[in-house]
């Protein structure tokens, strides 16, 4: 199991001594240097710790706001795909009432020609009969002259034999 030890623990720790052991101010001067190395390596991993910490929470930050994003841009393709969808059936109901309309209007240009045919023929008919009732009239008139003219002759004649 790994021991864990602070800088404190090195500079407090003490070594029986013995015979022919080690220079105790070697040791001592060895201990604080590395103790020294020691704190600098844990202000270092702290200093890591922190820069960690923060490049963590940024990423974190970056990771919300590209979820963000990648909402906002699923909500706006869904919006894109709805309104082409509303357009769509805009334009095929402007589309189905034009054709409505212009049904309506064939229709009702196709009754008007009928009433105007039927109105023509009729026209025609009349016209006919105006023109036999004129053709008649002026067959009488032309009888009724010559009758004129017929008497005037038998006049002429009978005058001129009483001459």
């Amino acid at each position: 199991m790994k021991m864990k030890l602070t800088p404190q623990d090195i500079l407090t720790q003490t070594f029986a001594a013995r015979m022919r052991g080690f220079d105790r101010d070697e040791v001592k001067s060895f201990l604080i240097q590395v103790t020294e190395v020691l704190e600098g390596e844990i202000q270092e991993k702290e200093s890591l710790r922190r820069d960690l910490a923060r490049a963590q929470e940024k990423l974190n930050h970056f990771e919300r706001r590209e979820q963000v994003l990648r909402d906002t841009l699923v909500s706006a393709q869904k919006f894109s795909k709805e309104i082409e969808q509303h357009a769509q059936k805009e334009s095929e109901l402007i589309i189905k009432e034009a054709e409505m309309k212009g049904e309506q209007l064939l229709n009702g240009a196709m009754g008007r020609m009928k009433e105007l045919n039927a109105e023509i023929r009729s026209l025609k008919f009349k016209r006919r009969e105006i023109e036999d009732d004129l053709v008649h009239m002026l067959n009488s008139l032309k009888e009724m002259i010559e009758s004129y003219r017929q008497q005037d002759e038998e006049f002429d004649k009978v005058e001129y034999m009483g001459k």
